[in-house]
């Protein structure tokens, strides 16, 4: 790919991040792949861009791509829970 006029990080990944506008809806995530594609809006953290581009997303694709996505039941500090079960 041609060069461009402002430095990149290593391995094409920068440091903002925004919506996969080529992936449907309710399967699409966002990216921090460089360069950002022009008149997309773009976000300081994955979370940002999940809340700001795909909020209400059904499907909890660009949630679930988070390095520590939410749970959907509460926990308790630690995530260790109240209750003992089984194991089978």
């Amino acid at each position: 790919s041609p060069p461009t006029t402002s430095p990149t990080i290593a391995g094409g990944i920068g440091d903002k991040w925004y919506p996969d506008y080529d992936t449907a809806w309710s399967e699409a995530g966002c990216k921090a792949d460089l360069p950002v594609p022009s008149g997309r809006p773009n976000y300081d953290t994955q979370l940002e861009c999940c809340k700001g581009s795909y909020a209400g997303q059904t499907s909890g694709k660009c949630l679930s791509e988070l390095a520590s996505p939410p749970t959907t039941s509460p926990t308790i500090a630690g995530g260790i829970g109240d209750k003992w079960y089984p194991d089978y």
